[in-house]
């Protein structure tokens, strides 16, 4: 399997895949952002640094350890395109409800996490540490929802959103797309499209 990205935010998925790769199981990194003589990562996994050097016929499962939505979607785009298949991270340390619950592809769901019944999540999602997610919830694709961050019932948030460590967004509420919620912030009222929420009560910015 390869992961895609070798900073930081891949040493948190790699403790998630070491709870379910087997032994026998290969991990590759691929990261052409660091320098050609960076050829491990941790000093255990190899870095592959060109796409042209991923034979895809033999290995054609990869996830996604890129932390910037906009990013991780760019760089999925061309694995899928080489003929790479996305694949879902689950935590087992991750508490998901039973029924109704729709979980992109390629979307990674951290440790800690709770997941309530009746939500949906898109493509290529990042659900972060300690994260809640309530009943009847809707995510769109390529957010992220950072450590500790809690969505509460019935809200509905659009797709490359960014949901900040801590934040609360309080029943009901409804984003648009590209919303930024910062660390801490309560969201109290629905938000537009391409909009930055900051503070207690959440106010736009600048505004």
């Amino acid at each position: 399997m390869i992961v895609l990205g070798a900073k930081g935010h891949a040493k948190d998925v790699l403790v998630v895949l070491n709870e379910t790769i087997t032994k026998e199981s290969t991990l590759s990194f691929f990261d052409d952002y660091t320098k050609p003589e960076e050829a491990l990562f941790l000093g255990k996994y190899p870095i592959i640094h060109s796409l042209s050097a991923i034979d895809f016929s033999s290995n054609p499962h990869f996830v996604s350890a890129i932390g910037t939505p906009h990013l991780r979607k760019q760089v999925v785009k061309k694995f899928v395109k080489a003929g790479g298949v996305y694949q879902t991270v689950i935590s087992k340390h991750a508490v998901i409800g039973a029924l109704d619950v729709q979980i992109g592809q390629g979307t990674n769901i951290m440790p800690f996490v709770f997941i309530s019944n009746s939500v949906q999540i898109g493509e290529g999602c990042l659900i972060n540490t300690s994260a809640h997610i309530h009943h009847d919830v809707k995510i769109g694709n390529y957010c992220d929802v950072s450590p500790g961050a809690k969505i509460l019932g019935r809200v509905t948030i659009g797709n490359n959103c960014n949901i900040g460590s801590g934040a609360i967004i309080l029943p009901n509420i409804t984003l648009g797309d590209n919303v930024t919620v910062g660390a801490g912030s309560v969201v109290v009222e629905n938000c537009l499209s391409e909009n930055t929420i900051v503070g207690i009560p959440g106010k736009l910015k600048n505004k």
